[in-house]
């Protein structure tokens, strides 16, 4: 029995009702997996994190719910948690990488900075015909 069905009083069937609200609720707040899942499905229409991390509806929400890993252990971390709930580790590395990228886009104060590096970036390649 989980810690959550505990807390439930052991009624499974509220414990997953509950859980699904949660979750829910978690795709808007960035300290989440879950507004990281939210922000991988949203940058790829017409595929879903349940079918990316192999998982089904209880095991996803457990995982939207649990608090979102950062920084350099970010992806030990997420390993083992995919791991103890039975997901697929690398797409949920693989989603957590991507939402924190597209965080840091979303935030950068940009005056053509990246621009400039992207451009930089390629002057150094030759060209190859």
């Amino acid at each position: 029995m989980s810690n959550m069905d505990t807390v439930m009083g052991g009624n499974p069937a509220e414990t997953e009702r509950l859980g699904r609200a949660m979750a829910q609720a978690a795709r808007s707040r960035s300290d989440f997996i879950g507004s990281a899942l939210a922000t991988w499905e949203r940058a790829n229409p017409g595929r879903a994190a349940i079918t990316e991390l192999r998982c089904d509806d209880n095991q996803l929400w457990r995982l939207a719910v649990t608090p979102r890993p950062a920084g350099a252990g970010m992806a030990q971390a997420a390993m083992e948690l995919a791991t103890s709930l039975g997901v697929n580790p690398l797409a949920l590395v693989n989603m957590l990488r991507f939402a924190e990228s597209a965080a840091a886009f979303a935030t950068a104060n940009d005056d053509g900075e990246m621009l400039m590096a992207a451009l930089d970036a390629d002057e150094g390649k030759e060209d190859i015909d």
